[in-house]
C-alpha cells in the first residue's frame, strides 16, 4: 500500500442491535416490562401450564424484553431472593424457575421441530452437577422406562459435558413403541414429566411439578421467522405434548406473522379461524407498545451524552426516525450505515464542499423512498439538473406546492402504500441548505447507490424505417385509396356529435393569442426525450432515452389548427379547404394538411402578424421541431403520455375511445393537456413536425431541421384510429411531406399545435 500523506481521519461510531446484555440498562421501559412478567411467572398463585405471546415487528425488541425476563428469573441472591422482589418479600414469596432458551429460527431446517426443542431442554437439563446426577440415574438400567429415555437419548444425541450419549436404537425397536407414535408418546410423556419435575425441584423424589415450588419456563424467540410448517410444529409441540403442569411458554413472534404461517400451513383456514386457533396456544398476550417520537429522541440523546455517537450525527433526529420508522433496530442500523457513509465521504476527501445536515437528509429520503422513486432518481434520472428538478419538485409535493404536486402524482410511487410514510419524511426534510446543487446531490448519488447509467451511444445519423409498426392498422396508401372510394368518411372524420362543439376553452396561465392562435409558454431547459429500452410499450426508433437541453422558452399552440381557422388561410389563397363540409366541423382539427401547405400557412400567417400591432415583437411562427414538440408534449420527466404515466381511455381520442373520427379541438381539456396545457397532444390527428427523420439521439446540429432538405418528415401524437401505444409522446413515425391524409393536420404536422419563437429572449418575459 502506498504511504497516505497523514490527516485526520473519521472513525464511523456503530451501534450494536445485539440484544442488551445483563448490566445494559434498557430503554423503553423495557426493564420495567420485564419486572412485570417476571413477577407474573414466579407468582405461585399463577396456574400453569400457560402460554405468554409477545408481539411486536422485527427490531422492535421483543429478543432483548424475553433476555431481560429470562435474566431476571435465573438471578437471586444469597438468600435466593429475586431482584425484583419488593421490600419485605422474600424467597417462599416466589416459586423456584428454571428457564430454558429456544431459538426457533436457528432450527428451521430441522425435520422435527419438537425433536430440536426437547433436545434443547434435554441439553439444557444437563449442564451442572446436578444434571450429571440427573442422567446418571436415568441412564441406571434398573430404573424405570430406562427404554424410552434411552431411546429418545439416543436420537436427540444428547451432548454435555464432554461426553456424548449415543445407544444403539436398534436394541430397543423390540423393547418401546417408537413406531406407533401414540403408544410412544404415552410412554415419553410419562418420563419426561418425571424428568422435569426432578430438574426443576432438585430432588429425585418429584414425579410431577409442584407448580406451587416451582416451574419451567421455556423462552421461544424468532417464531415468526420460520417456514409457515416449522411455526405450527413449534406451536403444536406447545399444546400437544408439553402442555403440563408446571411449565410456562413465552413466545417472542409477531402475532400476524405467526397467523399468516397458521393459514398457509392449513389450507382453506381464514385470519379469523387461525386468530381462534391461536387463541386456544396463547392464553396472555403483550403487544409491545408503538415508540413514541420523543422516545426515540430521548434514546439519541443518550447516545450522544454517553458519547456512542457524535452531537453532528444527530443534530435532525427527528429526520432521522421519520426516514427509519420508529423502530429501534431500524433507527440503529440507519445510524450505523448514516455514519459509516459520511466517514468515507471525509476519508475519500469528498465532503470538502458538503453539508452534513444536507447528506443527512438525503440518506433519510432515501431510506423512505419506494424502490420505484430511487430508480427513478438512479436509474432515468441520469442528468444532473434534472435529477436535481426532480427532487425539488419531491419536496414541493410534500409540502403543499400544486405545481409540483401536478408532477409528481403522476408517478406510481407517489400513489403507493409508502407514499405516506415518503411525504411525511420529506415534510420533516422541508429544505435542504443553499449549497444542496446539482453536483451535491450527484456526489451523493455516487457514493450510497450504484454508479448512474452512462449518457445512450451516439446512433447512426440515419437509420433505416422502422418495421411497419401496430402503429398503422392499414398503410397510408391504403387509407387514402380507401378513403377516394368513399369507403371511408371524407376526411376521416366522425360526425360531429350534438353539443360537441365548445364555445369556450379553459383558460391557461400565460397564454397568448396572436393571428388567432392561442398559444401557451414552454420554458427552456432539459428534459428527457425518448424511450427506456425497457419500455415494453416503445419502439426501437424512440430509442435510447437521452436527455435534450431546448436553450430558450418557446410557445406551442394550445390546439390545434381548427378547420375555421384554416379556412382564413384558404380564401386568402383563392384556394379549396382541404375538408368537405368542413362548416360542420368548425372547430375540429383540419386534415388533409401535407408539410409542404403546413409551411406555407406558416408563412402566410406570419405575414398577418407583421401587419398588425404585434409587429415589434419579431415573431416567427413555424412547425416545432420534433424535440420542442416531445417537451411540449410530456414535460421535463418523460410522461408516457400528457397528462402521466397511466393510459385514459377518456383524455385523448385514440381508437379505445371509439370514436373513429376527429373531435372538436379541447374536448379533452383540461383532463388530457400536457404540463404546459397544450391540448390534445396526442390522438385526434397526426401532428406535423419541422423534423427530418433520423435516428437518436436527437441532434439539431445534425441537418434534421433543415427546412430545404428532402426526405420523411417527423409526425407525432398518433390519430383517433391509432391504439395508446403509439398515441404516446415518445412515438414517432414519419410521411412523405406532399402527403395529405385524412387523419394529419397541423400543429405538429397536421394539426396547428404550431411553435413560435421570437428573435430576443427578453421579449419573452415581457409577454
Amino acid at each position: 500500500m502506498a504511504e497516505l500523506k497523514k490527516k485526520t481521519w473519521e472513525t464511523p461510531q456503530i451501534l450494536s442491535d445485539s440484544p442488551l446484555r445483563d448490566k445494559d440498562e434498557a430503554s423503553f421501559h423495557f426493564d420495567q416490562f420485564a419486572i412485570t412478567l417476571a413477577r407474573l411467572v414466579a407468582d405461585p398463585e399463577t396456574r400453569t401450564p400457560l402460554t405468554i405471546g409477545i408481539s411486536g415487528k422485527w427490531g422492535s425488541g421483543k429478543t432483548t424484553l424475553l433476555r431481560r425476563v429470562k435474566v431476571l428469573l435465573d438471578r437471586r441472591d444469597g438468600k435466593g431472593k429475586p431482584f425484583f422482589a419488593n421490600e419485605g418479600e422474600t424467597a417462599k414469596d416466589f416459586r423456584n424457575c428454571k428457564t430454558v432458551w429456544f431459538d426457533a429460527w436457528k432450527y428451521n431446517d430441522e425435520d422435527e421441530l419438537l425433536v430440536a426443542l426437547v433436545r434443547v431442554i434435554l441439553n439444557t437439563m444437563g449442564r451442572g452437577n446436578l444434571g450429571e446426577q440427573l442422567w446418571s440415574d436415568i441412564l441406571d438400567k434398573t430404573a424405570p422406562r430406562y427404554d424410552v429415555l434411552a431411546t429418545f437419548v439416543n436420537m436427540f444425541k444428547v451432548k454435555f459435558g464432554g461426553l456424548e450419549i449415543g445407544l444403539d436404537l436398534n436394541k430397543y425397536k423390540t423393547d418401546t413403541e417408537f413406531y406407533k407414535h401414540t403408544s410412544f408418546f404415552d410412554h415419553f410423556n410419562s418420563a419426561f414429566e418425571e424428568l422435569l419435575a426432578r430438574w426443576v425441584h432438585g430432588k429425585g423424589d418429584f414425579t410431577k411439578i409442584d407448580e406451587k415450588k416451582g416451574a419451567l419456563v421455556i423462552f421461544i424467540d424468532d417464531l415468526d421467522r420460520c417456514l409457515p410448517e416449522k411455526a405450527v410444529q413449534v406451536l403444536e409441540a406447545v399444546k400437544l405434548f408439553l402442555d403440563k403442569h408446571g411449565c410456562v411458554f413465552v413466545i417472542g413472534a409477531h402475532t400476524q406473522m405467526v397467523q399468516e404461517a397458521v393459514t398457509k400451513y392449513y389450507a382453506g383456514m381464514t385470519a379469523e379461524t387461525a386468530s381462534d386457533y391461536l387463541e386456544k396456544i396463547i392464553q396472555l398476550r403483550f403487544e409491545l407498545p408503538p415508540i413514541l417520537e420523543k422516545q426515540m429522541g430521548e434514546f439519541l440523546e443518550k447516545q450522544k451524552e454517553e458519547k456512542k455517537l457524535a452531537a453532528e450525527s444527530l443534530e435532525s433526529w427527528e429526520t432521522i426516525v421519520a426516514g427509519a420508522e420508529i423502530n429501534p433496530r431500524k433507527v440503529k442500523t440507519f445510524l450505523n450505515d448514516l455514519n459509516l457513509a459520511w466517514a468515507l465521504l471525509v476519508n475519500s476527501g469528498q465532503a470538502a464542499d458538503v453539508e452534513r445536515a444536507d447528506f443527512t437528509r438525503w440518506q433519510v429520503l432515501m431510506r423512505a423512498a419506494p424502490d420505484s422513486l430511487k430508480e427513478q432518481i438512479y436509474e432515468v434520472f441520469y442528468d444532473e439538473d434534472l435529477r436535481f428538478k426532480f427532487v425539488q419538485n419531491l419536496l414541493g409535493w410534500a409540502n403543499g406546492d400544486a405545481e409540483a404536486a401536478k408532477v409528481i402524482e403522476e408517478f406510481e410511487f407517489s400513489r403507493s402504500g409508502k407514499s405516506a410514510r415518503l411525504k411525511r419524511t420529506l415534510q420533516k426534510i422541508g429544505a435542504f441548505t443553499p449549497r444542496f446543487d446539482p453536483k451535491t446531490l450527484d456526489a451523493f448519488i455516487h457514493l450510497v447507490a450504484p454508479p448512474k447509467p452512462s449518457e445512450p451511444e451516439k446512433v447512426p445519423a440515419e437509420v433505416k424505417q422502422a418495421p411497419e409498426k401496430e402503429l398503422l392498422e392499414v398503410g397510408e396508401e391504403v387509407f387514402a385509396e380507401k378513403a377516394a372510394r368513399g369507403k371511408v368518411p371524407a376526411g376521416g372524420e366522425a360526425k360531429s356529435e350534438k353539443g360537441a362543439r365548445r364555445e369556450t376553452v379553459p383558460a391557461r396561465a400565460g397564454a397568448q393569442e396572436w393571428g388567432g392562435l392561442k398559444f401557451v409558454p414552454v420554458p427552456a431547459g432539459k428534459f428527457l426525450m425518448g424511450s427506456r429500452d425497457d419500455n415494453k410499450l416503445a419502439y426501437d426508433d424512440e430509442k435510447p432515452q437521452h436527455t435534450v437541453e431546448i436553450p430558450r422558452d418557446y410557445w406551442i399552440g394550445q390546439f390545434p389548427v381548427t378547420n375555421e381557422q384554416y379556412d382564413l388561410f384558404v380564401q386568402a389563397q383563392n384556394g379549396k379547404h382541404p375538408v368537405s363540409n368542413w362548416q360542420k366541423k368548425k372547430d375540429h382539427p383540419v386534415v388533409n394538411v401535407s408539410w409542404n401547405d403546413a409551411q406555407t400557412y406558416c408563412q402566410w400567417l406570419n405575414g398577418q402578424i407583421q401587419n398588425s400591432e404585434f409587429k415589434i415583437l419579431n415573431l416567427e411562427i413555424r412547425l416545432p421541431t420534433e424535440a420542442e414538440w416531445e417537451k411540449a408534449a410530456r414535460g421535463e420527466f418523460g410522461f408516457e403520455w400528457p397528462w402521466g404515466n397511466e393510459f385514459d381511455k377518456n383524455k385523448c381520442n385514440s381508437s379505445e375511445g371509439g370514436k373513429k373520427g376527429t373531435t372538436p379541438v379541447g374536448a379533452y381539456s383540461p383532463a388530457g393537456d400536457s404540463p404546459y396545457g397544450a391540448a390534445d397532444m396526442v390522438g385526434n390527428v397526426w401532428e406535423w413536425t419541422q423534423s427530418l427523420w433520423k435516428g437518436y439521439p436527437y441532434n439539431v446540429s445534425d441537418g434534421r431541421e433543415d427546412i430545404k432538405a428532402g426526405g420523411g418528415r417527423v409526425v407525432r401524437g398518433g390519430s383517433f384510429l391509432n391504439t395508446s401505444r403509439v398515441a404516446r409522446c415518445a412515438s414517432r413515425y414519419r410521411f412523405n411531406p406532399a402527403f395529405r391524409l385524412p387523419r394529419s393536420g397541423f400543429s405538429c404536422g397536421g394539426r396547428s399545435h404550431l411553435s413560435l419563437t421570437l428573435d430576443s429572449e427578453s421579449l419573452v418575459s415581457e409577454l
